[in-house]
């Protein structure tokens, strides 16, 4: 079994089929699927035995509800492949999505094998087709890479070795943004990282899914992570680690503007980080203009900052 799927499944029910065919319906045919029912109280857990009755790769795990990061914990203690992938259950991939990973990932000697991913609702898109393939090597190089490309999230893009991986698990205290948490971990861990443009990967933009919603207190905790990873980072990197918390405050300050919860405490924190950040923001290595845009408006005085942001976020500026 040379590639295991983990799968971590949790009230999908309605979306659990598509997934499953999806990933049965690979090109690739080494494969072990591992459909990690988390105490789902639906009819998810039965949906997984059924496939783990008609298809060999398929195997089903039940366990006592721990979360997401508990329920692919899980999944890594039981695969046999010697490459990971993770899939959530309510996400549907491209059918060449796994040859694809597989094939930059040992062409190019990496340890780690990335790709792009296309958000949908309704009827799934289709993947185009790769065009290049960028190879970074070095491990300051991948570390800085990860970095000042955004790649920190969405640990379903990346193809890894187990070998690599060793001991490192899910950091099952974290509450959110446990993936930028593993995925930095496990970079610094890679000399060569291959990222492709092939988006095979389709987010759902399931609206009870945690990752979305509205501003909540537990979005700190992605906050703390980019902050606790600024001081993991390489001391090379460490102005790009800088640069990737700031990126977070001006993107939780923006968003709680748009969902209108300024009463909440959580904008006003964040505009205060802001002005107090500003001149770091301004020149702070890889900081897009965009956020620097950004930023400025979140410095101008409050009722200007809210009214600015949801003018340029509906594209009035």
């Amino acid at each position: 079994m040379k590639v295991s799927v983990i799968v971590p499944v949790y009230k999908t029910e309605q979306y659990l089929r598509a997934c499953v065919e999806s990933l049965l319906t690979q090109t690739y045919k080494d494969l072990q699927i591992l459909l990690i029912d988390d105490g789902s109280p639906d009819r998810s857990g039965a949906i997984c035995d059924e496939y783990a009755k008609k298809d060999a790769r398929v195997r089903c795990i039940h366990k006592q509800n721990g979360g997401l990061s508990s329920a692919r914990n899980c999944g890594i203690e039981a695969a046999a492949g010697e490459y990971l992938a993770f899939v959530d259950s309510d996400d549907v991939v491209d059918s060449e999505m796994i040859s694809l990973l597989v094939r930059n990932l040992e062409k190019n000697g990496a340890d780690l094998s990335g790709m792009a991913y296309r958000n949908f609702s309704g009827e799934c898109p289709k993947a185009s087709r790769e065009t290049k393939c960028e190879v970074i090597r070095g491990r300051s190089k991948v570390e800085r890479y990860l970095l000042r490309e955004n790649r920190l999230y969405c640990v379903v893009r990346y193809l890894y070795k187990k070998e690599t991986l060793g001991t490192l698990r899910f950091d099952e205290r974290i509450r959110l943004g446990e993936d930028q948490d593993f995925i930095f971990r496990y970079g610094q861990k890679c000399s060569v990282l291959a990222m492709s443009d092939y988006d095979g990967y389709f987010y759902r933009q399931n609206m009870q899914s945690m990752s979305n919603g509205s501003l909540r207190e537990s979005h700190t905790f992605d906050l703390e992570n980019r902050k606790a990873i600024a001081q993991a980072a390489q001391a090379c990197n460490r102005a790009y680690a800088r640069t990737h918390y700031l990126k977070g405050v001006i993107a939780f300050a923006v968003r709680g503007i748009l969902y209108g919860e300024e009463k909440e405490g959580y904008v006003a924190a964040y505009r205060k980080i802001v002005k107090k950040s500003f001149w770091k923001i301004l020149f702070g290595k890889g900081m897009p203009f965009s956020y620097k845009g950004m930023a400025l408006l979140l410095c101008l005085p409050e009722k200007s900052a809210y009214k600015s942001v949801r003018a340029l976020a509906k594209g009035r500026l």
